[in-house]
């Protein structure tokens, strides 16, 4: 008989039946506040905290908090072990306790389950969620802890929240249809447009184009369109100029050509859908991203090649039809079609927000994984 209950009381520990459980459940792991300055709106970040209690354990109160911390690396050392880092964290909202011993729970077969909503106006000028390189980046995590009577031991949880900025509803300039034309020498003319700056991450970039040469003796051997990303960190010495500029190649759309002296485009050019290969545009606490889309052709003229390239600034923002969860990750609605989706997406900005109900469900992990990492 002592040998059986000393079995059990090995599967327990193995298992945990026997240990409490603390989980934070968001409504949503993200919440959209939109514009700056005085065009700023927040939002409400809202969920459940759920405890069970298992029998003859006694447990006080749970303690909730949302906390934001901020990582800055040096971004002119080569390598990650010269790194030296500005750690910044600060807690933007503790909860009053939970308390347990003046609610009743719900009986379960070897204990009790205890359930409170909780809520939180996200201000609109809270600074958004981001990671602007491997070096830097704000990260918001939901906290939650129990504490025992007469005991210093606790249990712990966690849940990621993305706060995600988007354009303001006076943002009218991004709305707006943007062109760019003329001609390079006696090559070519060209005539590119694009139905607004405004542009959701991981959806589509509407463009019509069209070039022209001008010469008899001239011929597009290529053309494209690609996307470039910029990166800058301010210097906090109040020095002109950054501290640090880097840029790459996010994408590129390679362009049909036929042998004919005018070509035209009219298509949408599809983004990303991993956010670690495109980043939205930001301004945060000295580091921003920004976006410019490129539009390059090569030319041959008497067997002499020379490439011309226009650009022009897009903004790329997180929208609420596709939102990027606590952990980095869009979050699909599967009740929409994938083509409904980036249908909604070409349209650029929609406000007010509207929410996509994920599916992400947040466990219990022991130490945080990396800010906003993907697999």
């Amino acid at each position: 008989m002592s040998t059986k209950k000393s079995m059990r009381c090995l599967m327990a520990r193995i298992t945990g039946s026997h240990r409490p459980r603390l989980t934070i459940q968001p409504d949503y792991d993200y919440v959209f506040v939109s514009g700056t300055g005085d065009d700023a709106q927040g939002q409400y970040l809202r969920g459940n905290l759920s405890l069970f209690i298992p029998e003859g354990q006694s447990i006080t109160n749970v303690q909730l908090k949302l906390t934001c911390r901020m990582w800055l690396g040096d971004h002119k050392v080569d390598t990650e072990d010269e790194v030296k880092w500005q750690r910044h964290e600060n807690t933007v909202h503790q909860w009053e306790p939970f308390n347990v011993v003046d609610k009743v729970g719900v009986p379960f077969k070897t204990g009790k389950k205890f359930e409170w909503p909780f809520e939180l106006f996200i201000r609109g000028d809270q600074e958004e969620s981001f990671k602007g390189c491997t070096r830097c980046n704000i990260t918001y995590l939901l906290e939650a802890w129990t504490v025992h009577h007469g005991s210093s031991g606790s249990f712990k949880t966690f849940a990621p929240i993305r706060i995600i900025r988007t354009p303001g509803r006076t943002s009218y300039e991004l709305m707006d249809p943007a062109t760019v034309q003329g001609k390079w020498s006696e090559k070519a003319e060209y005539n590119v447009s694009i139905r607004h700056r405004a542009i959701a991450l991981g959806g589509l970039v509407p463009i019509e184009a069209q070039l022209t040469t001008i010469s008899p003796t001239a011929k597009i051997t290529k053309a494209r369109f690609y996307l470039r990303e910029k990166h800058d960190v301010e210097n906090s010495s109040g020095a002109a100029g950054s501290l640090y500029e880097g840029q790459r190649v996010v994408t590129e759309w390679p362009l049909e050509l036929k042998d004919e002296p005018q070509h035209r485009w009219q298509q949408c050019l599809h983004l990303p859908i991993a956010v670690r290969n495109c980043s939205p545009d930001f301004s945060v606490c000295g580091v921003s991203i920004t976006h410019t889309l490129h539009f390059e052709v090569t030319v041959n003229k008497n067997g002499t090649i020379t490439e011309e390239e226009i650009s022009m600034p897009i903004h790329l923002f997180i929208s609420p039809e596709l939102p990027v969860n606590g952990w980095g990750v869009f979050v699909r609605d599967h009740a929409i079609a994938a083509k409904e989706v980036k249908n909604l997406l070409a349209e650029g900005i929609r406000v007010p927000p509207k929410y996509c109900k994920g599916d992400f469900v947040v466990e219990d992990y022991e130490v945080p994984p990396p800010a906003y990492s993907e697999s």
